[in-house]
């Protein structure tokens, strides 16, 4: 590389989603890059460790003797003050699979996780210490910051008031209220359980697992992180009722997994539990949020719950909260190499943002023509899978690594669930020009789909839930202007600016990260047309 003036990084190893930032300023320019593990690894939630890292570093033409400082978190293992073994199994003995509940040693892989042997889960914790050593040997100076200070530093804007509500943080925390005056962790059992914990326990009662060919396509540890996510869209189904409203929340978490009846999406009272559950998380954080914040100031609100668009939007309605795309764990490496930005005084500012993953190129930008094509394929009604630039930061497509559909046609959700195999009472989210949302829903703004929207127009069933909401993102042309001329040539030709707008993968794979993995997608679902830059593969 050129001579160079700094390199600063921030890195999350973790034990699921990997990911690294950094800065580098030399005599000529100023860069800042972002990568996470499983874009190159092609496996879902991935943790990394020695080798992926120098990979990386080699290709953003980075030497560890450029290195003047890296922020990360302390090792898990290094730091907690009670046995992890007993802490986890404390607090999460009912995610214990039967056969290694019959373990004699089990331990945990983190908040929405599970139960591991010791066998396992010794070489995950372990990979932490490891980075940590080898960073160490290199000469590079080491910083450690909390869990959930880096989960606040993720947000770039510079807010006083944070909420931060995670599975899993440093020590025994699961989450962080931090104001001008107020610093408070909240512990397992002492201070209640994360909103989470209770989510992924009723997705495990039900089994909510991704198979392919009759195996799992996921490990358990991985597959449990999503479970929350499918119970947003099931709880829709259900009611709230008086005798599940006023349960203590420890009765509540048991009553996740101790059910005595048919767990089922066929059983009403089930579904009844599920909403109420979920209106009562709601409501305890609300509480939160008006008793510890000022509602006149932004409030940045980050961990891995903040991808519940249903909680989300409560707290939109009543309060100015900025929520990123990368609120999750995917996140910690920005607010890492941001922690680093403000106590040196340089600028994490992205190019492109959020389109900015470390991952493979089209082979060429897309050319008007190929845009007029795909919108014609659409509006008659084909499947497209659409990989564009680099993909987005997040688990939610925004518009570059995207399977898309005519959200207008009436089979449209069982149609798309022939590519995403997906359980029948999830919805799909939706793209729309962002000055033509005010037509379709009542959130005009929503660029990174992180909010549940009211749809307005009836004409949309492909992308309407059963209780006429919609997770869509908000598109401008100088966001995405090539996605935007697709929602533009789309819209004259059927009046809709609006498409369907799903992940560009298979339920239980990472969202694509290359040609190839894009390629391979389209030869293996019922995917009409694949575009790849101005490329096009169809049936």
């Amino acid at each position: 590389m050129n001579p160079t003036e700094s390199v600063f990084i921030g890195l999350h190893i973790g034990v699921h989603d990997t990911n690294i930032s950094a800065y580098i300023s030399t005599k000529q320019n100023t860069n800042v890059y972002y990568a996470k593990a499983e874009r190159q690894l092609g496996v879902k939630h991935a943790y990394a460790g020695i080798e992926w890292i120098g990979k990386i570093l080699s290709s953003w033409c980075i030497d560890p003797s450029d290195i003047k400082e890296v922020a990360m978190q302390r090792p898990m293992l290094e730091d907690h003050d009670q046995n992890l073994t007993d802490f986890f199994f404390d607090n999460y003995a009912d995610l214990l699979s039967k056969e290694v509940a019959e373990t004699e040693e089990t331990t945990f892989t983190g908040g929405s996780g599970t139960i591991h042997s010791m066998s396992d889960m010794d070489k995950i914790l372990h990979n932490e210490i490891k980075v940590k050593n080898w960073l160490i040997k290199q000469g590079i100076k080491v910083t450690f910051v909390d869990h959930h200070e880096l989960h606040t530093h993720s947000i770039l804007d510079n807010i006083d008031q944070h909420s931060v509500v995670d599975g899993k943080g440093n020590k025994d925390w699961h989450s962080l209220i931090k104001t001008k005056d107020i610093l408070e962790h909240k512990r397992f059992g002492v201070d209640g359980w994360p909103f989470g914990a209770y989510l992924t326990r009723i997705g495990k009662k039900m089994k909510l697992y991704n198979y392919k060919d009759g195996d799992r396509v996921m490990d358990e540890t991985k597959e449990n992180l999503d479970l929350p996510g499918k119970i947003m869209g099931i709880q829709a189904y259900g009611h709230k009722v008086h005798k599940y409203m006023d349960m203590n929340p420890t009765a509540r978490l048991e009553m996740c997994m101790a059910y005595k009846d048919d767990p089922s999406f066929k059983n009403q009272d089930w579904l009844d539990f599920i909403a109420t559950t979920q209106y009562v998380l709601e409501q305890e954080e609300l509480k939160k949020f008006r008793t510890h914040f000022n509602k006149d100031e932004k409030i940045g609100h980050t961990g891995g719950v903040a991808l519940n668009v249903l909680l989300n939007t409560k707290l939109k309605n009543e309060f100015d909260i900025e929520v990123p795309p990368h609120c999750a764990d995917e996140g910690i490496s920005i607010g890492a190499l941001n922690y680093l930005g403000r106590k040196y005084g340089f600028n994490t500012k992205f190019k492109n943002f959020p389109f900015i993953q470390h991952d493979e190129l089209p082979w060429d930008e897309v050319r008007s023509h190929t845009i007029k094509t795909t919108a014609e394929a659409l509006a008659k009604g084909q499947i497209v899978g659409w990989y564009q630039g680099h993909g987005e930061i997040g688990p939610r497509a925004l518009g570059n690594r995207s399977i898309l559909m005519d959200p207008t046609l009436i089979d449209g959700k069982q149609k798309i669930n022939g590519v995403k195999k997906r359980e029948h009472w999830r919805p799909f989210g939706a793209s729309v020009k962002e000055d033509q949302a005010h037509r379709f829903f009542d959130i005009e703004k929503s660029r990174y789909m992180l909010y549940s929207s009211k749809v307005k127009y009836s004409g949309i069933p492909a992308v309407t839930h059963i209780d006429g909401t919609c997770r869509h993102n908000t598109v401008t042309p100088e966001m995405n202007p090539a996605y935007y001329e697709l929602l533009d040539e789309f819209e004259k030709l059927t009046g809709v600016p609006v498409l369907l707008n799903t992940s560009l993968n298979r339920m239980g794979e990472p969202i694509a990260g290359t040609r190839e993995q894009a390629i391979k997608l389209f030869n293996e679902t019922k995917i009409d047309k694949m575009v790849i830059g101005s490329k096009t593969w169809s049936r």
